[in-house]
């Protein structure tokens, strides 16, 4: 570990402090860590119950998080329970963190501390695996698996990738079916392994992975289940996950992998290093690329579903960009190319800090509770002003505000009882009991389905797209003093309506 690698932690914990917040996708385990840590055995309490999503998932990722979560809960005094949603989610950055830096160290050992160095560079300054590293997607919970992997993969050590591998399919992501495919295919055809030592490996991972997870996840969930096949049947055989959208074949190719390896230059120095020597490179790269090839045939295609394969990507442009870099005191075009390496390097690390800015604006929901307890504080301060208390209130979120942000985390006041009812009749029934109202709908008609005595006590703004600047000052924008904090375009996403009976 170095100075780079120190920097690449403070650049996750950098991203994780400007954008505190999360969405939908990572609820699960983050409502998961949250009872765990607050509600503990009484599994009667625990939010999946209420809320247990499309498909069911493991608690074991959860688990090993809140049990690393639980000693700073119990030995130093927290400002609030939210104070928790930031030490969870660091915790899961470093597990990340370290996962990537073993693997440059494992890169360091076989292809040299200059390829490692390309690595660090390069890999670092992206923007998708350093904001990510914190969140408590599913993919990053298996993320740091994969990457243990890939450091047994690159060291020569197949069996043990293709256990890890099995044991992350079964327990985490069950389309790292394929890359434990792919990795046991190219290990056959290499001739480094047997058939029979590749399915004894697979077969070692594949059952600790159904015991660990058949013990844990049915025990939280209450009856015997693998949760990885389930979602397997729903998502893959029954084709459901098709609902959530389909895009083209080509779609990780030829625009999310280019999106999360960021740098341009990444992609070309991919050619530079299979021109350099392809057959290291082929035999490094292939199975990563074979399993994004045939992952392509689902059409439900999403960035995160191919993350593991980025760090591999970028040590193939890493190779790339040492041959480049060992010839630049041999001619000034090498010269030349390795000044524009780094340049790409700082551009990138800009490019990335303008993505964290963007990205932070897009919570409304998070920053909506914010909001509604400084407007809860001034209520209180005004009618304590006439004598009067303002007591326990009911606020209702509906479930917009509840995907961009709003978590149990940050539920965090005694004197508040937060609603998340969906069903939208049982929620006109309750339309009397609730004091305030947190929506993504400009008025409580649209809630309650008719009208009610209610007077907008706040509002709060979020992400609505980008403004190229020359639309809004012309082609001679660069003379406009400020024009960069005007790209973003932030709209009134959440509103807080109080009852006028309050």
């Amino acid at each position: 570990m170095d100075l780079l690698d120190l920097l690449f932690l403070v650049l996750i914990i950098v991203h994780l402090v400007v954008s505190p917040y999360t969405k939908v996708e990572e609820s699960f385990n983050l409502h998961a860590i949250h009872d765990l840590l607050i509600h503990g055995r009484d599994l009667q309490a625990y939010d999946h119950f209420e809320f247990p999503g499309v498909v069911p998932r493991t608690f074991i990722g959860a688990l090993a998080v809140a049990l690393l979560t639980k000693p700073f809960q119990v030995l130093a005094p927290l400002p609030s329970k939210f104070a928790l949603q930031y030490i969870c989610r660091g915790i899961l950055g470093v597990i990340n963190w370290a996962s990537i830096v073993s693997l440059r160290r494992a890169v360091s050992k076989v292809f040299g501390k200059s390829t490692a160095l390309w690595f660090a560079l390069l890999q670092y300054t992206q923007f998708h695996i350093t904001y990510y590293a914190s969140r408590t997607l599913p993919n990053m919970f298996a993320f740091p698996l994969t990457m243990l992997a890939t450091s047994f993969y690159i060291c020569g050590k197949p069996a043990r990738t293709i256990t890890v591998l099995a044991f992350t399919t079964i327990v985490f992501r069950a389309e790292l079916l394929i890359l434990t495919a792919t990795i046991g295919a190219s290990s056959l055809l290499r001739r480094q392994l047997s058939l029979s030592s590749t399915i004894f490996a697979g077969s070692v991972g594949g059952i600790l992975g159904i015991v660990a997870s058949g013990l844990v996840d049915s025990y939280f969930w209450d009856f015997p289940l693998v949760p990885e096949f389930y979602g397997l049947y729903f998502n893959a055989i029954k084709g459901q996950s098709a609902n959530w959208g389909t895009e083209p074949w080509h779609t990780y190719f030829s625009l999310h992998l280019p999106k999360i390896l960021l740098n341009p230059v990444t992609i070309p120095l991919i050619f530079v290093s299979g021109f350099a020597d392809l057959r290291r490179v082929g035999i490094l790269l292939a199975p990563y690329a074979a399993f994004v090839g045939i992952y392509s045939l689902h059409p439900h295609k999403e960035w995160r579903f191919i993350v593991y394969v980025v760090p591999v990507f970028v040590l193939t442009a890493a190779i790339g960009a040492t041959w480049i870099s060992n010839r630049m005191r041999k001619k000034v075009i090498f010269l030349a190319a390795t000044i524009a390496l780094v340049a790409s390097v700082a551009g990138t690390l800009m490019i990335s800090a303008g993505m964290l800015a963007v990205s932070s604006t897009n919570y409304p929901g998070g920053h909506a509770v914010v909001a509604l307890h400084e407007r809860l504080d001034e209520l209180a301060v005004a009618k304590a002003a006439v004598g009067d208390v303002l007591g326990n209130v009911t606020v209702h979120f509906d479930v917009p505000t509840c995907m961009s942000g709003a978590t149990l985390f940050t539920f965090a006041r005694d004197d508040v009882v937060y609603d998340r009812t969906e069903n939208s009749e049982e929620l006109k029934s309750m339309a009397g009991e609730i004091d305030v109202l947190v929506t993504f709908e400009k008025g409580p008609a649209n809630v309650f389905g008719r009208e009610h005595e209610w007077v907008e006590i706040g509002s709060v703004k979020g992400f609505g797209g980008l403004v190229p600047p020359w639309r809004q000052y012309g082609p001679r924008f660069w003379e406009t003093a400020g024009w960069w904090n005007n790209i973003v375009h932030l709209e009134q996403r959440v509103f807080i309506f109080a009852n006028r009976g309050l």
